[in-house]
């Protein structure tokens, strides 16, 4: 995902009717609710799916079925990490039914191989809420932890942000919020880290916090005045983060997706892009070989944006089946699309886009 930056060259041929080359797709398969997808990895040779009781990895090129893991005993898969670092990913598993985990599995799992790479418990306390408030990547795990704990004059309620090392548990990054203000905290990203605020009051609003251990500060990312909420993930190329905004006037809803870029550094707003769309769609950003993906119009196209300014580089058509709340991952010259909503069709496809 963090790639060098590729030239234009590679993304030539850039016209709206160009399609993207569909490699496979699995079968149609009505899914379950506990069935939705919670993840993607891919690499050159390989693709994995993640679900609540496996994950399954298939060859890229094929989609012949490689490898299987489950979690051990009655546990489930909480989340994964949002990368394959080095070309493994990591998946945290506990056991749900527990009203009370005291602690979680952290298993490392070579995507080429399936190998377990490596595998540790953790202790459930330091990462809060699971898996809402939990973020797995790079090597890290972000989380957002509420203490109910009071000082000697009575304050309470304060929130910590911190990154523990995936491998050893230790604390990477803190960073202590005394905002009492803030009524909800999620990590949503751990590489970069960043967290996704919610605010108490009637003049409260949703901001993206995004923290950086080497300038040990925290950038506040905020809503235009239109928008009410930003987008289930975000995507950062260089100092610019991506992240979708979604208008609070149900009208301009219908006028497609919304993409804003923001300065990790000075939490400026530097640019916005829109495309025509459908009501309540749910965009996808990633970062790719130095640019921005944007999939949208339900997981139908692909845009590629000039993170500088927001320009269109190219676009590529995805044949298939629309995915509500999809998944997608990228490596190289392949881009792998999954449906995450609960009940409606799972399907798997992988495509070359050039």
């Amino acid at each position: 995902m963090n790639e060098d930056k590729a030239p234009e060259s590679v993304w030539e041929h850039s016209r709206w009717r160009r399609s993207a080359r569909r490699l496979w797709r699995t079968p149609y398969e009505k899914g379950e609710a506990g069935g939705k997808p919670l993840g993607l990895w891919l690499t050159d040779d390989t693709v994995a799916v993640a679900r609540f009781d496996h994950v399954q990895a298939y060859r890229v090129t094929t989609g012949e079925p490689l490898w299987t893991w489950r979690p051990p005993g009655e546990q489930v898969v909480g989340l994964v990490s949002a990368d394959a670092k080095d070309g493994v990913g990591v998946v945290l598993h506990y056991d749900d039914g527990n009203l009370d985990v005291e602690r979680v599995g952290l298993t490392s799992l070579a995507v080429d191989t399936g190998e377990v790479v490596r595998q540790r418990e953790q202790d459930a306390e330091p990462l809060g809420y699971l898996p809402s408030d939990v973020a797995v990547g790079g090597g890290l795990v972000a989380a957002a932890v509420e203490s109910w704990k009071t000082d000697e004059f009575g304050n309470g309620d304060e929130v910590t942000l911190h990154t523990l090392d995936v491998e050893t548990g230790r604390v990477r990054y803190k960073h202590t919020l005394k905002d009492r203000r803030v009524q909800n905290a999620s990590a949503i990203s751990a590489q970069p880290f960043v967290a996704h605020l919610e605010a108490r009051g009637a003049r409260g609003r949703p901001r993206l916090l995004v923290l950086d251990a080497v300038r040990k500060d925290a950038v506040a990312l905020r809503l235009p005045d239109d928008c009410e909420k930003f987008g289930r993930e975000v995507a950062v190329a260089g100092d610019v983060l991506a992240v979708q905004l979604v208008p609070a006037d149900e009208s301009d809803r219908d006028k497609g997706v919304r993409v804003g870029a923001y300065s990790t550094s000075s939490g400026e707003l530097l640019w916005e892009w829109h495309t025509k769309g459908w009501r309540h769609e749910e965009a996808v950003v990633l970062a790719h070989r130095g640019w921005l993906l944007v999939l949208h119009r339900y997981a139908h196209r692909f845009s590629v944006l000039d993170p500088a300014d927001g320009r269109v580089v190219a676009r590529r058509r995805l044949r298939g089946r629309g995915a509500i709340w999809p998944f997608a991952a990228a490596a190289g010259e392949l881009i792998a699309v999954s449906c995450g909503s609960p009940g409606d069709i799972r399907r798997l496809r992988v495509f070359r886009w050039r």
